[in-house]
Order: C-alpha cells, then sequence, then structure tokens
C-alpha cells in the first residue's frame, strides 16, 4: 500500500514538468542602426533633354556627304553630314559686288566734279547714297550666302555619341527628318513615376538606388532627386520625379526599365529589429524578450517599417534579445530554449 502511494506521489509531481512546454526559439540582439523610409517607382532612362540633340535640315537639300555612323564618339562642332546647297546666294553676292564697285566709282567721279564745281552738292549727296545703299546690300547678300554655307553642313551641337544616322548620300533630305541623333550619356535621368499619396514624402536632394532589371549583373546605381513634378499623368495617373545618375560607363541606355527606391526618411542610431520580431493583435504591437530562458511579451511603438526591419521607438533598450523565429505560437511567460 505504502508502494502505491509513493507512485501516485511521483505521477503528481512529474506530470505538470511533462506538460510544461518548451519552445525553440532564435533571438537577435536590439541595436542602434540605420533605417530607412522608402517610396519605390517604376520608369525609364532617358538623356538629359540639354544632352539630347536631333539635327534635321533647314530646307529640302540633298544629302552630299555623311561623316559619321553609329556609335562614334564626336565632338561639339565636329561635321557630320554635309548638304548640296542652292547656289544662288553665291550668284547674288557676286551681283552686288559688282554693283558695289560700280557705286564706288561713280561716288568718287562724282567727289571729283563736286571738287571742280562742275555738279551741284545734291548729285554728291545721291551718288553717296546709292554707294551706301550698295555696301549695305553687298554685306546683306555676303550673310546670306555665309549663312547658306553654314547651314549646308550639320555640326554636332554637343559633345556626345551617335544614337542614329538617318538618310544615305543622294538623298533629298526633308526638313521634318531628324537625319543624325546624338546623346551625352555622361549622366542621365530615370524619369520615375511614383503614386499621388507618396508625392508628400519626395523631395528634390533626397537619396536614390536605381536597379535596371534588365541588367543580369544586378547592379544598383546611386542618384538623387533633382525635379518633382505635381502633374498626374493621364495615362499612368502617376506623378513623375527625375533623378541624376551619373554614368561614366554608358552602362544605362535610354529606354531601359528603371525600379527605383527613393529614400524620404532616414534615421540614424534608431533601436531597430528584424521584422519578423514584432508582432501585433488588437491591443497593438508587441514582441517577445528572453531572459533566463523565459519570454516576456512586451508592447512596443514602431517607428519606420521596411520590408526587412522595424525601428522600434518605446519599449525596448539596446542589448535586449527578443524572439525573431519561432515567435508566433509563444506566450508570456513560456519557457524557451535558444537554437540560434
Amino acid at each position: 500500500m505504502k508502494k502505491l502511494l509513493w507512485i501516485i506521489l511521483i505521477l503528481a509531481i512529474s506530470l505538470p514538468l511533462a506538460a510544461q512546454t518548451i519552445a525553440p526559439v532564435q533571438v537577435t540582439e536590439v541595436k542602434a542602426g540605420t533605417i530607412a523610409e522608402t517610396v519605390e517607382g517604376h520608369g525609364v532612362i532617358k538623356p538629359f533633354p540639354k544632352d539630347d540633340a536631333r539635327l534635321s535640315a533647314l530646307s529640302s537639300m540633298r544629302i552630299d556627304s555623311i561623316f559619321a555612323k553609329p556609335g562614334d564618339v564626336v565632338q561639339k562642332g565636329q561635321p557630320l553630314i554635309k548638304l548640296q546647297r542652292d547656289r544662288s546666294p553665291d550668284m547674288a553676292v557676286q551681283k552686288s559686288k559688282i554693283a558695289l564697285k560700280q557705286a564706288e566709282v561713280n561716288l568718287k567721279r562724282a567727289q571729283k566734279l563736286f571738287t571742280n564745281g562742275v555738279i551741284a552738292r545734291v548729285k554728291l549727296e545721291q551718288a553717296q547714297t546709292e554707294y551706301n545703299l550698295a555696301k549695305a546690300d553687298y554685306e546683306l547678300q555676303k550673310r546670306s550666302l555665309n549663312y547658306a554655307i553654314e547651314n549646308s553642313v550639320l555640326r554636332s551641337p554637343i559633345s556626345g555619341v551617335v544614337s542614329s544616322v538617318s538618310g544615305v548620300v543622294g538623298q533629298v533630305a526633308d526638313p521634318s527628318q531628324v537625319l543624325v541623333h546624338i546623346v551625352n550619356l555622361q549622366r542621365v535621368i530615370a524619369d520615375i513615376g511614383v503614386e499621388t499619396e507618396d508625392i508628400e514624402k519626395i523631395h528634390v536632394g533626397q537619396k536614390a538606388l536605381i536597379s535596371i532589371p534588365n541588367l543580369s549583373d544586378g547592379h544598383q546605381f546611386k542618384g538623387h532627386v533633382i525635379k518633382q513634378n505635381r502633374e498626374i499623368d493621364p495615362a499612368t495617373q502617376l506623378i513623375h520625379i527625375w533623378i541624376e545618375l551619373d554614368n561614366p560607363k554608358q552602362i544605362l541606355q535610354p529606354g531601359m526599365f528603371a525600379v527605383a527606391k527613393i529614400y524620404v526618411n532616414e534615421q540614424k542610431n534608431a533601436l531597430v529589429v528584424p521584422r519578423s520580431a514584432v508582432l501585433s493583435d488588437h491591443d497593438g504591437y508587441y514582441v517577445f524578450i528572453v531572459d533566463k530562458n523565459t519570454a516576456s511579451k512586451i508592447k512596443v511603438t514602431p517607428g519606420i517599417i521596411t520590408d526587412k526591419q522595424v525601428q522600434i521607438l518605446h519599449g525596448l533598450q539596446a542589448g535586449q534579445y527578443v524572439v525573431h523565429l519561432g515567435n508566433y505560437e509563444l506566450e508570456d511567460g513560456m519557457k524557451v530554449t535558444i537554437k540560434n
């Protein structure tokens, strides 16, 4: 009978201990770090407007020579296409030059005759006027000729790379046709569309990170916001911003699809924990801290929340350990074993 009582007593003591659950968890130390709120958007790479030049003929002229091909590096002022210009300005210059010479002869004769008292002053003044008109016409015709010569040669207005050449030698170039397209891609723009509710967070000067899905190496490009529009694009219902990017190796090309992450609120020396450590219920946000293998439920106030981290404004201190894996089934006061 005594032996039976001892067995019952042992079972009564051991059963509650055996029923108590010890949960395996992973923890991380609460530390100070940098966290940033970001806004994402999508768009395309473009050259700066002043670094994007398109050349056309001023009038319908035949293409005489082409000095550049796509991919060529060109300098500002370098000739790219020569056009067969109209020769009538040349004839006009020669004609006005002859008229000026004749007017000069007439003026000298009139001056001599006036000095000798042969003609009246009015005749001298008339000869002077005719000379002045002939000289002005000659200068005007020379400027017209220089203008025609200058515009018969299409020169690059910028230093850059020839993007495209349209037309062939012998073709009559129409003024509406772009014959040469030159771009300078040392710096480029990411033209990004963002949601209307995010535009108030974005300001000129904020840092941004650009990803190009078409680039297999996963390289990202740093930039900053230089322009912020307010008009909504009717086609996409987005608002466009410009992000400037340095592009010394010219990896970024116009038309590339770009994904932007704009850093709109960066906090340094903030208490941060993994996002998986922060849970929520009807009372708000909470975490589990571990001390002496016991989990304690602590209410917290979050700040910036990203896809990986959460800033903790109130509720935690640096050096504490929070559960970031295995916390969904925990209860306040539950015993745990750390499995880091």
